[in-house]
Protein backbone atom coordinates (compact mmCIF):
# COMPACT_ATOMS: atom_id res chain seq x y z
CA UNK A 1 0.00 0.00 0.00
CA UNK A 2 1.79 3.32 -1.24
CA UNK A 3 1.45 5.42 2.07
CA UNK A 4 1.21 8.44 0.38
CA UNK A 5 -2.19 7.38 -0.27
CA UNK A 6 -3.78 8.17 2.66
CA UNK A 7 -3.41 11.47 4.08
CA UNK A 8 -5.25 13.81 7.09
CA UNK A 9 -5.32 15.46 3.83
CA UNK A 10 -6.47 13.21 1.73
CA UNK A 11 -9.80 12.36 3.26
CA UNK A 12 -11.07 15.69 3.91
CA UNK A 13 -11.25 18.66 6.94
CA UNK A 14 -11.89 16.24 9.99
CA UNK A 15 -9.60 14.48 9.26
CA UNK A 16 -6.98 17.66 9.12
CA UNK A 17 -8.60 18.27 12.65
CA UNK A 18 -7.98 15.16 14.05
CA UNK A 19 -4.43 15.18 12.97
CA UNK A 20 -3.48 18.96 14.39
CA UNK A 21 -5.04 17.49 17.60
CA UNK A 22 -2.61 14.23 17.76
CA UNK A 23 0.58 15.73 16.85
CA UNK A 24 -0.85 18.58 19.74
CA UNK A 25 -0.72 15.74 21.65
CA UNK A 26 -4.52 16.77 22.89
CA UNK A 27 -5.85 13.26 24.00
CA UNK A 28 -8.51 12.35 21.80
CA UNK A 29 -11.46 10.09 21.30
CA UNK A 30 -13.13 8.42 18.24
CA UNK A 31 -16.54 7.17 18.42
CA UNK A 32 -19.06 5.64 15.91
CA UNK A 33 -16.60 4.06 13.21
CA UNK A 34 -16.32 1.16 11.81
CA UNK A 35 -13.75 -1.31 12.65
CA UNK A 36 -12.23 -0.71 8.97
CA UNK A 37 -12.33 2.88 9.74
CA UNK A 38 -10.36 2.01 13.08
CA UNK A 39 -7.82 0.77 11.61
CA UNK A 40 -7.52 3.38 8.54
CA UNK A 41 -7.64 6.50 11.17
CA UNK A 42 -4.76 4.38 13.42
CA UNK A 43 -2.46 4.04 10.23
CA UNK A 44 -2.82 7.74 9.48
CA UNK A 45 -0.03 9.03 12.25
CA UNK A 46 3.38 9.88 11.47
CA UNK A 47 5.01 9.42 14.71
CA UNK A 48 5.71 5.78 16.46
CA UNK A 49 1.99 3.89 17.65
CA UNK A 50 1.59 1.65 20.14
CA UNK A 51 -2.50 0.16 19.55
CA UNK A 52 -3.61 -1.58 22.29
CA UNK A 53 -6.31 -4.54 21.70
CA UNK A 54 -8.39 -5.91 24.30
CA UNK A 55 -7.68 -9.38 23.13
CA UNK A 56 -5.09 -11.76 21.02
CA UNK A 57 -7.82 -11.97 18.36
CA UNK A 58 -8.52 -8.41 17.76
CA UNK A 59 -5.07 -7.36 17.92
CA UNK A 60 -3.45 -10.06 14.95
CA UNK A 61 -6.90 -8.49 12.87
CA UNK A 62 -5.29 -4.96 13.49
CA UNK A 63 -1.90 -5.77 12.62
CA UNK A 64 -2.73 -7.25 9.41
CA UNK A 65 -5.05 -4.38 8.30
CA UNK A 66 -2.99 -1.73 9.41
CA UNK A 67 0.33 -3.07 8.02
CA UNK A 68 -1.39 -3.02 4.65
CA UNK A 69 -3.21 0.30 5.04
CA UNK A 70 -0.29 2.39 6.26
CA UNK A 71 2.43 1.00 4.32
CA UNK A 72 5.19 0.95 7.37
CA UNK A 73 7.15 -1.41 9.58
CA UNK A 74 4.41 -3.06 11.96
CA UNK A 75 4.91 -5.84 14.90
CA UNK A 76 2.69 -7.78 16.80
CA UNK A 77 3.50 -8.38 20.49
CA UNK A 78 1.57 -11.19 21.76
CA UNK A 79 1.80 -12.52 25.74
CA UNK A 80 3.61 -15.15 27.06
CA UNK A 81 2.16 -18.55 27.88
CA UNK A 82 2.97 -18.91 31.54
CA UNK A 83 4.46 -16.09 34.18
CA UNK A 84 3.58 -18.05 37.55
CA UNK A 85 3.79 -21.51 37.27
CA UNK A 86 7.59 -22.50 37.34
CA UNK A 87 8.04 -24.80 34.72
CA UNK A 88 11.32 -26.75 33.29
CA UNK A 89 9.37 -27.64 29.92
CA UNK A 90 6.59 -25.45 28.14
CA UNK A 91 6.33 -24.12 24.65
CA UNK A 92 8.56 -21.70 23.88
CA UNK A 93 6.32 -20.55 20.58
CA UNK A 94 4.61 -17.63 21.58
CA UNK A 95 7.90 -16.83 23.58
CA UNK A 96 9.64 -16.50 20.13
CA UNK A 97 7.11 -14.37 18.67
CA UNK A 98 7.68 -11.91 21.69
CA UNK A 99 11.00 -11.99 21.22
CA UNK A 100 11.14 -11.66 17.66
CA UNK A 101 8.51 -8.25 17.60
CA UNK A 102 10.33 -6.88 20.83
CA UNK A 103 13.76 -6.60 18.46
CA UNK A 104 11.38 -4.94 16.17
CA UNK A 105 10.60 -2.62 19.15
CA UNK A 106 14.26 -2.09 19.71
CA UNK A 107 15.61 -1.38 16.26
CA UNK A 108 12.86 1.03 14.89
CA UNK A 109 9.67 -0.48 13.77
CA UNK A 110 7.03 2.78 13.46
CA UNK A 111 3.82 0.48 14.58
CA UNK A 112 3.36 -2.22 17.57
CA UNK A 113 0.36 -3.77 18.12
CA UNK A 114 -0.66 -5.75 21.22
CA UNK A 115 -3.31 -7.06 23.14
CA UNK A 116 -3.50 -5.68 26.93
CA UNK A 117 -2.21 -9.14 28.30
CA UNK A 118 1.27 -8.55 26.05
CA UNK A 119 1.80 -5.26 27.41
CA UNK A 120 0.77 -5.94 31.51
CA UNK A 121 3.66 -8.48 31.36
CA UNK A 122 7.50 -7.72 32.30
CA UNK A 123 9.90 -6.85 29.46
CA UNK A 124 13.74 -6.91 28.94
CA UNK A 125 15.53 -3.64 29.29
CA UNK A 126 17.66 -4.64 26.63
CA UNK A 127 17.54 -8.06 24.15
CA UNK A 128 20.68 -9.13 22.97
CA UNK A 129 21.19 -9.91 19.26
CA UNK A 130 24.12 -10.69 17.23
CA UNK A 131 24.27 -9.56 13.30
CA UNK A 132 26.44 -11.69 11.33
CA UNK A 133 27.86 -10.39 8.30
CA UNK A 134 29.79 -11.83 5.44
CA UNK A 135 33.73 -11.24 5.97
CA UNK A 136 33.39 -10.01 9.07
CA UNK A 137 35.32 -11.09 11.77
CA UNK A 138 34.07 -13.04 15.04
CA UNK A 139 35.58 -14.52 17.82
CA UNK A 140 34.69 -18.12 16.65
CA UNK A 141 35.51 -20.21 20.05
CA UNK A 142 34.12 -17.29 22.28
CA UNK A 143 30.73 -18.03 20.16
CA UNK A 144 28.97 -20.84 21.95
CA UNK A 145 29.49 -19.29 25.25
CA UNK A 146 27.80 -16.32 23.81
CA UNK A 147 24.71 -17.83 22.29
CA UNK A 148 24.22 -20.20 25.30
CA UNK A 149 23.69 -16.86 27.56
CA UNK A 150 21.15 -15.52 24.93
CA UNK A 151 19.16 -18.84 25.68
CA UNK A 152 20.19 -21.12 23.05
CA UNK A 153 20.61 -24.47 23.36
CA UNK A 154 23.73 -26.63 22.26
CA UNK A 155 22.86 -29.45 20.16
CA UNK A 156 24.64 -32.57 17.63
CA UNK A 157 22.22 -31.23 15.00
CA UNK A 158 20.26 -28.35 14.94
CA UNK A 159 16.30 -29.46 14.72
CA UNK A 160 14.66 -26.47 15.99
CA UNK A 161 14.07 -23.02 16.72
CA UNK A 162 16.77 -21.65 19.96
CA UNK A 163 19.37 -24.92 19.07
CA UNK A 164 23.04 -24.17 17.45
CA UNK A 165 25.31 -27.43 16.10
CA UNK A 166 29.17 -26.43 16.15
CA UNK A 167 31.55 -29.01 13.69
CA UNK A 168 34.53 -27.93 13.31
CA UNK A 169 34.56 -24.53 11.38
CA UNK A 170 31.01 -24.50 10.22
CA UNK A 171 28.14 -23.03 13.02
CA UNK A 172 24.81 -24.34 12.33
CA UNK A 173 21.94 -21.99 14.02
CA UNK A 174 18.17 -21.99 13.99
CA UNK A 175 17.34 -18.25 14.89
CA UNK A 176 14.07 -17.58 16.68
CA UNK A 177 13.56 -14.85 14.68
CA UNK A 178 13.87 -16.90 11.13
CA UNK A 179 11.82 -19.09 9.27
CA UNK A 180 14.85 -21.41 8.37
CA UNK A 181 18.19 -22.47 10.37
CA UNK A 182 21.32 -21.38 8.58
CA UNK A 183 25.21 -22.79 8.19
CA UNK A 184 27.69 -20.35 8.63
CA UNK A 185 31.02 -21.56 7.52
CA UNK A 186 34.03 -19.72 9.44
CA UNK A 187 37.55 -19.49 7.94
CA UNK A 188 39.69 -19.01 11.02
CA UNK A 189 37.32 -16.29 13.12
CA UNK A 190 35.77 -14.76 9.83
CA UNK A 191 32.55 -15.21 7.97
CA UNK A 192 32.71 -16.85 4.49
CA UNK A 193 29.32 -17.93 4.00
CA UNK A 194 26.13 -17.78 5.50
CA UNK A 195 23.71 -20.18 3.82
CA UNK A 196 20.35 -20.93 4.79
CA UNK A 197 18.57 -24.11 4.39
CA UNK A 198 14.87 -25.87 4.96
CA UNK A 199 15.04 -27.56 8.03
CA UNK A 200 12.72 -30.13 6.46
CA UNK A 201 14.30 -31.26 3.50
CA UNK A 202 18.32 -29.99 4.20
CA UNK A 203 18.08 -28.47 0.66
CA UNK A 204 20.21 -25.43 0.42
CA UNK A 205 18.45 -22.07 -0.04
CA UNK A 206 20.16 -19.03 -1.44
CA UNK A 207 23.31 -17.38 0.21
CA UNK A 208 22.43 -14.05 2.37
CA UNK A 209 25.27 -11.61 2.89
CA UNK A 210 24.01 -11.27 6.77
CA UNK A 211 21.75 -11.96 9.32
CA UNK A 212 20.37 -11.08 12.45
CA UNK A 213 19.73 -13.48 15.47
CA UNK A 214 17.78 -12.35 18.40
CA UNK A 215 18.03 -13.63 22.26
CA UNK A 216 15.86 -16.93 22.22
CA UNK A 217 15.13 -15.59 26.43
CA UNK A 218 14.15 -12.44 27.72
CA UNK A 219 15.59 -12.92 31.02
CA UNK A 220 19.43 -12.37 32.06
CA UNK A 221 20.88 -11.79 35.74
CA UNK A 222 23.95 -11.66 36.87
CA UNK A 223 25.89 -12.51 40.58
CA UNK A 224 23.74 -9.27 42.20
CA UNK A 225 20.19 -10.51 41.02
CA UNK A 226 21.72 -14.41 42.24
CA UNK A 227 21.77 -13.03 45.47
CA UNK A 228 18.93 -11.24 45.65
CA UNK A 229 16.50 -14.02 44.47
CA UNK A 230 17.94 -15.74 46.94
CA UNK A 231 17.08 -13.77 49.62
CA UNK A 232 13.78 -13.08 48.46
CA UNK A 233 12.62 -16.96 47.75
CA UNK A 234 13.95 -17.47 51.10
CA UNK A 235 12.27 -15.46 53.55
CA UNK A 236 9.05 -16.90 51.05
CA UNK A 237 10.01 -19.94 52.41
CA UNK A 238 9.48 -19.57 55.89
CA UNK A 239 6.10 -18.50 55.26
CA UNK A 240 5.08 -21.13 53.26
CA UNK A 241 1.78 -23.27 54.82
CA UNK A 242 3.87 -26.88 56.01
CA UNK A 243 1.73 -28.58 53.52
CA UNK A 244 3.68 -26.84 50.66
CA UNK A 245 6.66 -26.36 52.06
CA UNK A 246 8.78 -29.36 50.45
CA UNK A 247 7.33 -28.57 46.60
CA UNK A 248 8.36 -25.14 47.57
CA UNK A 249 11.49 -26.12 48.51
CA UNK A 250 12.40 -28.16 45.76
CA UNK A 251 11.22 -25.25 43.04
CA UNK A 252 13.69 -22.57 45.03
CA UNK A 253 16.93 -25.44 44.89
CA UNK A 254 16.60 -25.95 41.31
CA UNK A 255 16.03 -22.78 40.55
CA UNK A 256 19.25 -21.78 42.93
CA UNK A 257 21.24 -24.56 41.10
CA UNK A 258 20.04 -23.21 37.90
CA UNK A 259 20.92 -19.78 38.28
CA UNK A 260 24.45 -20.96 39.97
CA UNK A 261 25.19 -21.96 36.52
CA UNK A 262 24.74 -18.69 35.00
CA UNK A 263 23.11 -19.61 32.35
CA UNK A 264 19.23 -18.75 31.22
CA UNK A 265 17.18 -21.26 31.90
CA UNK A 266 13.24 -23.05 31.10
CA UNK A 267 11.09 -20.74 33.39
CA UNK A 268 13.26 -18.17 34.24
CA UNK A 269 10.22 -16.05 34.12
CA UNK A 270 9.12 -17.10 37.12
CA UNK A 271 11.77 -14.78 38.92
CA UNK A 272 11.79 -12.18 36.16
CA UNK A 273 10.02 -9.66 38.65
CA UNK A 274 13.04 -9.72 40.75
CA UNK A 275 15.66 -8.95 38.07
CA UNK A 276 17.34 -5.74 36.95
CA UNK A 277 16.66 -6.53 33.65
CA UNK A 278 13.30 -6.28 34.15
CA UNK A 279 11.54 -3.22 32.89
CA UNK A 280 7.38 -1.80 31.75
CA UNK A 281 6.44 -1.69 28.33
CA UNK A 282 6.42 2.22 28.90
CA UNK A 283 10.13 2.00 29.64
CA UNK A 284 10.64 1.13 26.55
CA UNK A 285 8.45 3.45 24.00
CA UNK A 286 10.10 6.59 22.51
CA UNK A 287 8.73 9.48 24.85
CA UNK A 288 6.83 10.74 21.58
CA UNK A 289 4.68 7.43 20.94
CA UNK A 290 1.13 8.08 20.37
CA UNK A 291 -0.90 5.15 22.51
CA UNK A 292 -4.33 4.37 20.47
CA UNK A 293 -6.63 2.38 22.44
CA UNK A 294 -9.28 -0.01 20.40
CA UNK A 295 -12.32 -0.14 22.99
CA UNK A 296 -11.37 1.61 26.37
CA UNK A 297 -14.20 -0.21 28.18
CA UNK A 298 -13.10 -3.61 26.74
CA UNK A 299 -9.46 -2.77 27.53
CA UNK A 300 -10.44 -1.83 31.12
CA UNK A 301 -12.57 -4.79 31.65
CA UNK A 302 -10.02 -7.17 30.39
CA UNK A 303 -6.89 -5.59 32.58
CA UNK A 304 -9.40 -6.12 35.92
CA UNK A 305 -10.06 -9.47 34.70
CA UNK A 306 -6.10 -10.19 34.16
CA UNK A 307 -5.47 -8.65 37.17
CA UNK A 308 -8.08 -10.91 39.24
CA UNK A 309 -7.43 -13.99 37.89
CA UNK A 310 -3.30 -13.62 38.63
CA UNK A 311 -4.07 -12.61 42.01
CA UNK A 312 -6.06 -16.02 42.96
CA UNK A 313 -3.71 -17.64 40.68
CA UNK A 314 -0.98 -16.90 42.89
CA UNK A 315 -2.87 -17.26 46.31
CA UNK A 316 -3.93 -20.63 45.03
CA UNK A 317 -0.64 -22.11 43.56
CA UNK A 318 1.28 -20.80 46.96
CA UNK A 319 -1.36 -23.52 49.02
CA UNK A 320 0.45 -25.57 47.00
CA UNK A 321 4.11 -24.63 47.20
CA UNK A 322 4.00 -23.76 43.73
CA UNK A 323 4.61 -19.73 43.41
Amino acid sequence: MDNQFFTYRNLGEDYISLGNDIRLGTPTAVFGVSEAHKYLLSSLPEQKILYIAPDGVSAAKAYKSISTLSGKSCALLNAKDEVILYKDALSKDALYKRLTALHLMQTGVQIVIADVESIMQLFPVKLDSICFDAGREYDYSGLPQKLVQMGYTREYSVDSKGSFAVRGDILDLFPINSDNPVRIDFFGDTVEKIRPYDSSSGERLEEVNGISVVAATDVKFNAEDVRVVKTEISSCLKSSPSEALRRARAIADEIFMKMDAGAPFAGSSFVMPLLNCACTVFDLLDKNTLIIFDECKLIGDRINGIFKEHTERIRELKKGGEA
